[in-house]
């Protein structure tokens, strides 16, 4: 006989065996707490490695970005001015001025920028001053000449101005007129290298 709200004894009794069913499959407290402890673990061996991943793709963003920018400016100067090799490299604050910042986005431009940095071999060289031009999206550009590397100039890249770590190969990058291009000091590095080993077997 059915009770007043339509329920039969045999209903109750189902009810009670699935509500005993689901108390047996419910986790208890260490079962849950060991999970969370092997999901932390986990995470803190995964997390280091893609937060890395992340942070290399977006300097080599940056970094492309950047050259793009180097790369046009140096058109539009050739355009105007003639081959690199032709330009006046009698000061490099004014080589910058003239050849560079008409063609670019800069904020604020410095004779003389303190700047401090860690090279490859991790030796610190602190408040070197060259010549900068700082663009909108925060990244210093360093013009600065090297005749022993038988360049007419450098462009040190530093992709995120001022913050750190300020350490070569890291957000400091430099890129150099090399063969009628721009390209990064590794490339005029292995240039160089394959034309010393050329006049070595000629």
């Amino acid at each position: 006989m059915k009770r007043r709200y339509a329920f039969t004894l045999a209903d109750d009794t189902k009810c009670l065996s699935i509500l005993e069913n689901i108390h047996h499959r419910a986790f208890t407290l260490a079962e849950v707490l060991v999970t969370l402890g092997i999901i932390g673990i986990v995470a803190a061996l995964t997390m280091p490695a893609i937060i890395a991943n992340h942070q290399k793709k977006e300097t080599a963003a940056k970094l492309k970005k950047v050259y793009s920018v180097l790369q046009q400016a140096t058109t539009f100067a050739i355009q105007e001015y003639g081959e690199v090799s032709e330009w006046d490299y009698s000061d490099p604050y004014e080589f910058g001025q003239k050849y560079f910042k008409p063609y670019l986005k800069v904020i604020v431009d410095s004779q003389k920028e303190r700047y401090s940095y860690t090279d490859l071999t991790g030796q610190s060289h602190a408040y070197s001053t060259w010549p900068t031009l700082i663009l909108a999206d925060g990244t210093f550009i360093f013009i600065y000449f090297s005749e022993s590397y038988h360049v007419n100039f450098h462009i040190g890249v530093d992709i995120n101005g001022k913050q750190k770590p300020n350490k070569l190969g890291r957000d400091l990058f430099v890129f150099t007129y090399y063969n009628n291009a721009l390209r990064t000091f590794s490339q005029y590095e292995a240039g160089t290298t394959i034309r010393k080993r050329q006049d070595v077997v000629s």
